[in-house]
């Protein structure tokens, strides 16, 4: 068994995008990234929110879920 213990990090960081749609996708990109370099960390993104610069304004998103590729949405149902 090993020695090392595992904890948990939770980060904030910024994402620029045109509209809501757009910040998911790039927060879920980033996600990935992440993903795919350290094998083995899943991270999950918890929120996706609005706050201009300089501003103590905050907007939460409602769905924070990765977006559906095009070619998922035209996919037939399975049922």
């Amino acid at each position: 068994m090993s020695k090392e213990k595992r904890y948990v990090v939770t980060m904030d960081m910024y994402v620029y995008a045109e509209n809501d749609y757009m910040a998911r996708k790039r927060a879920h990109k980033m996600r990935d990234s992440i993903d795919n370099t350290i094998s083995g960390v899943r991270p999950s993104i918890t929120e996706i929110g609005e706050q201009p610069f300089a501003s103590m304004t905050y907007r939460k998103l409602k769905d924070h879920t990765e977006p559906l590729s095009k070619s998922d949405r035209d996919e037939p149902l399975p049922f």
